[in-house]
Parts: structure tokens; C-alpha cells; sequence
């Protein structure tokens, strides 16, 4: 199987007067009225393949914010695999320790334990209701 990411595109977005303008590339240009059909269209002109925006809207305070916001989401949503990743390790241990007792551990309810423990099993016995090989863990809590 390949995993490998395809090659993104870079979508600038800036604010025009009363329009937006989305440049996607050597793809094309879209103007519309909103972000929101803005950002849709520009999609649609790219197909497929992921996108990264970057948007100018005309207040550099504005903009400055929103870099930080969109790093600091990419940042959770690394640190939140990871943890997930090593919620699977410790839930694949033969630590002997109660449902109650492996939640309190790692920040999880007790119900989301024994159900990330029951698809680790049936992930063992070959019945792979999770087919991406991930261990047990990898849901959101």
C-alpha cells in the first residue's frame, strides 16, 4: 500500500475591495462575495489534492492570529495521534490493573478503556474491524 501524501497546493486568499480572491497556483483564480465560497471554489479548481491556505485579509493583526490559531491546531492534532498512539501501547500491556484503574491512568472514561481493549482483542484474534493497523487507542476518546 502507498502512503505516501500527495503533493499539496498552495491557495492564496485575499480580500479585494468587497470580493475575495483565491489564486490556486497556476490553476486559477476565483472571485467571489464570501470566504466561505472563496475557499469551496477553490477546492473545486484543485480537485483532490490537499490544500493549504493561506489568507490575507486586509487587517495584519487578523492575519498574524490566525497563523498562530492554524499552528497551534496542527500542533493538537499531532500531539493528539501521538497520544493515541501511546494510549494503544499501554492498553496492549499485561499490566494486570483494573478497566477502572488503566482510564484513570491515561485521562480516558472507563467505558472508552474496555471498548479500546475489546477491539484490541478482536484485532488479535484476526477479526480486524480496524483495518488500518493501528493498535487499540486510535479513536478519539
Amino acid at each position: 500500500m502507498d502512503r505516501t501524501v500527495p503533493p499539496s497546493v498552495v491557495v492564496v486568499v485575499r480580500r479585494a475591495g468587497r470580493w475575495w480572491l483565491a489564486e490556486a497556483g497556476t490553476v486559477g483564480v476565483v472571485r467571489t462575495r464570501s470566504l466561505h465560497s472563496a475557499v469551496r471554489r477553490a477546492q473545486e479548481l484543485v480537485g483532490d489534492v490537499p490544500v493549504h491556505y493561506q489568507f490575507h485579509t486586509g487587517d495584519a493583526e487578523l492575519d498574524r492570529l490566525v497563523i498562530q490559531i492554524r499552528a497551534a491546531r496542527l500542533a493538537a492534532q499531532r500531539l493528539e495521534a501521538r497520544a493515541k498512539r501511546l494510549t494503544g501501547k499501554v492498553l496492549m500491556l499485561p499490566s494486570g490493573g483494573s478497566v477502572r484503574d488503566v482510564a484513570l491512568l491515561v485521562g480516558l472514561s472507563y467505558q472508552r478503556v474496555h471498548q479500546l481493549m475489546q477491539q484490541g482483542e478482536e484485532h488479535q484474534s484476526g477479526n480486524h474491524q480496524n483495518d488500518d493497523n493501528e493498535p487499540p487507542g486510535g479513536d478519539t476518546p
